[in-house]
């Protein structure tokens, strides 16, 4: 019997995250029981070197410690000792060897230049397969992502350009996942992409010289914690899919495996194009089981060996488990000489191949840092520049009265201009919480607002800054907090409204109420979301809840003007999925007051708007359209509220700092400030601009954005009160930095730290 050349696969790595080497040579074995089949990899911690499937095992040097040419050379003599053939199971190392010149001989791989077409998000592959494409923005910084991710509801994945996708739900998970994308792969600029809720599918594929072999596709039925397959389900490919499929494959002179990752969107059907791999999947061998065996299929076009596909397929489904095997040699290998790269996962840490590693040499470059940025002639205008210099010791913390008047008078007019469209007067309530300045609260009553408080004692600041009791409205759980402390206070204590947090609140309220201890003109209920978890308010779509309430509200009925309260932070869930949950509450809002037979004659919309979704008309919008859908559903509405903190007050005021030191490294450049969370204390929210003064000379100029950072005074790992910035060559210590967007909770949350 003629010996046929051996099957070299690579990537053999099994775990959480397994490379599908160890499936490639498993499904080979099936095909052709006595095959020569030998592993490549780069550390003796790829667990599935270890598997006695392999008749021999080449471990090659690690990545940061050769030439990728002579990697090359040293691949392409091995194939060429053997007249083996390589099916390579690293995204990288395919590209390394397809770009090899001369490309090594045997290497199923896809040509060099297919590598382009499969790049993220790969708009021009997706639109040939028929897929769509999810929302996606490239970016360098944070600040550059947080419109494109606070539109999508800050439900987003931060994707390298070649391996990891992170998810995303807020402001401190996009800035570490742009950060660990950075550090691990050598990213200096970041896919952002929205997230697209279905089931997940992928279709496998093979093919030679741009002539499709074969395909299947797969739903996956379970998954680990990092979203991995360990389960699905396999099928046929339509006869559209393969035809677009082959397509693909034919202009792209397609060899080797492949997988294109897909999610179907719940609800509409659409299929999303997630990622095109340049490689077999980790599962390719549960399709070899249901009969599909796609690396078969390519050994055998590539070789010429003969193979009968099976006619009789095996179970449609597959699952993994786990299973101990003997180690073949002695598990483990030093760092390298330079040691681990800090935040990086090292070898047995999730990436024993080393593709962290290549990922680093492949990376661009960090950019040849441009000269200093340009002076600030009157930075965001008000003559800024000029107070900024006349701020003294440092840290310190500057009131922009100016600015503060400027966007009191911005929300006022949202709100009129949404409550004339309406029908209904809309008011404006200052969340005091946000920051409770004495000139902030001054300010909010020279103009007319309302306070919103969350206590009796933010309640009494407010009037001893001038309000009347008539004028605060009362919310959250421990607004009776120190009411014994403060029973001869707070003026008269007839509140603008109370609203009740909780059934358990709202019997309080009314208690306190009997006994004369308040009055109000408003009594109501803050109503939970109904799709996002909060542990703020009434969850009415609960049916004994809803009953209890039916029933309080009931015995309201005269005695006060009944209210709701809704607040969920459009900053933080994105403007559509804001006003879809207001619709939500107001539908279970319009229930109870019905079943009640007590009108909502109030309504307060909460606050939660950013400072860019105030000034460039998103809150205006949105709000505009709650206010008329509102006044269409609550036929006794007489009044509605708003609360706006953060929109208003972040922009007033700016805390200046000295520089103490600046550190560079290979990784980051981070400059060390007399400043720290202790005034800044809000900092894994804030993505306002930061401004630079040399101490030599020259005005104030805007930090670019970029992979560095500012750490704080304060002997605390995570003091770092901004991230995403790029240090100029010219910073140095003894300038000054002035962190803008300083007014709202990094004046609030602001505390005493080593003074």
């Amino acid at each position: 019997m003629r010996a046929w050349p051996p099957v070299v696969v690579s990537g053999v790595h099994s775990g959480v995250n397994p490379s599908p080497g160890l499936g490639v040579a498993r499904s080979v074995r099936a095909a052709w029981p006595g095959a020569a089949i030998e592993a490549l990899d780069y550390s003796t911690e790829s667990t599935g070197a270890h598997a006695d499937l392999f008749d021999a095992v080449h471990i090659m040097p690690r990545w940061e410690h050769v030439s990728l040419e002579a990697h090359a050379r040293v691949v392409a003599g091995l194939l060429a000792a053997r007249s083996a053939v390589l099916i390579p199971g690293l995204d990288l190392e395919a590209e390394v060897l397809a770009g090899a010149r001369p490309r090594p001989a045997g290497l199923l791989a896809p040509p060099a230049e297919a590598f382009e077409h499969v790049r993220k998000p790969a708009v021009a592959a997706a639109r040939g397969l028929g897929l769509a494409v999810p929302p996606s923005v490239v970016v360098a910084s944070p600040a550059d992502a947080e419109p494109f991710v606070a539109a999508h509801g800050w439900r987003v994945w931060v994707k390298g350009g070649r391996y990891e996708a992170l998810p995303v739900f807020g402001l401190a998970d996009l800035v570490e996942a742009m950060a660990r994308i950075r550090r691990t792969w050598g990213d200096r600029r970041t896919l952002v992409q929205a997230h697209v809720e279905g089931p997940e599918e992928s279709i496998a594929f093979a093919a030679l010289g741009g002539d499709l072999l074969g395909a299947c596709h797969m739903t996956k039925t379970q998954t680990t914690a990092e979203g991995k397959t360990w389960g699905g389900r396999i099928g046929e490919l339509s006869g559209a899919d393969r035809e677009r499929l082959a397509g693909f494959v034919a202009r792209t002179a397609w060899s080797g495996g492949g997988e294109i990752e897909m999610v179907r969107e719940a609800g509409t059907g659409e299929r999303h194009l997630v990622d095109i791999n340049p490689r077999f999947p980790a599962w390719i061998h549960g399709a070899t089981i249901a009969g599909i065996n796609l690396p078969a299929a390519l050994v055998a076009a590539a070789t010429g060996r003969p193979w009968r596909p099976s006619v009789r397929p095996g179970p449609a489904e597959f699952v993994r488990v786990v299973q101990e095997i003997p180690a073949r040699f002695p598990v483990g290998v030093p760092e390298s000489s330079d040691g681990p790269v800090p935040g990086v996962p090292s070898v047995g840490k999730g990436h024993p191949s080393g593709m962290p590693s290549l990922a680093r040499r492949l990376a661009a470059p960090r950019p040849a840092e441009a000269g200093d940025p340009g002076p600030v002639r009157d930075p965001l205008g008000e003559g800024l520049g000029d107070l900024l210099d006349d701020a003294g010791p440092t840290p310190v913390r500057i009131f922009l009265e100016e600015r503060l008047q400027r966007r009191l008078r911005l929300a006022a007019d949202v709100a009129e201009r949404a409550g004339r469209a309406a029908g209904v007067p809309m008011r404006v309530a200052y969340s005091v919480k946000t920051n409770p300045d004495d000139r902030v609260l001054k300010l909010a009553r020279e103009h007319g607002l309302l306070a919103e408080c969350i206590s009796l004692p933010e309640a009494q600041r407010c009037v001893d800054s001038g309000f009347g009791s008539a004028d605060l409205v009362l919310n959250g759980p421990g607004k009776w907090w120190h009411r014994e402390a403060l029973a001869g206070g707070l003026g008269e204590r007839r509140f603008f409204a109370v609203f009740a947090d909780s059934l358990y609140d709202l019997d309080v309220t009314r208690t306190l109420l009997a006994d004369g201890w308040l009055g109000t003109g408003t009594l109501g209920l803050r109503l939970a979301p109904v799709g996002f978890r909060s542990r703020f308010g009434v969850a009415a779509d609960l049916p004994a809840t809803y009953a209890g309430a039916v029933r309080r509200v009931r015995d309201l009925a005269g005695e006060h003007r009944f209210g709701v309260h809704f607040h969920l932070a459009p900053s933080r869930i994105g403007p559509d999925a804001w006003l879809r949950e207001f619709k939500a509450v107001a539908a279970l809002a319009a229930g109870v007051s019905g079943a009640a037979g007590a009108g909502v004659r109030v309504l307060d919309l909460g606050g939660g708007w950013s400072p860019r979704q105030l000034d460039d008309g998103t809150a205006g919008a949105v709000l505009t359209a709650a206010a008329r859908h509102a006044a269409a559903a609550f036929p006794a509405l007489e009044q509605l509220l708003i609360e706006p903190g953060k929109s208003v007050v972040e922009p007033a005021m700016v805390v200046v700092s000295s520089v103490l030191d600046v550190r560079r490294s290979r990784e980051e450049t981070a400059v060390v400030v007399d400043a720290s969370i202790a005034e800044l204390a809000d900092g894994t929210t804030q993505l306002a601009p930061v401004l630079w003064r040399a101490r030599s000379a020259g005005g104030w100029r805007e930090l670019p954005r970029g992979g560095d950072a500012v750490w704080g005074r304060l002997c605390m790992e995570h003091d770092r009160p901004r991230v995403g910035l790029r240090v100029p060559p010219g910073l140095a210590p003894g300038d000054r930095l002035a962190f803008l967007g300083a007014g709202a909770y990094d004046a609030s949350m602001s505390y005493r730290f080593g003074a």
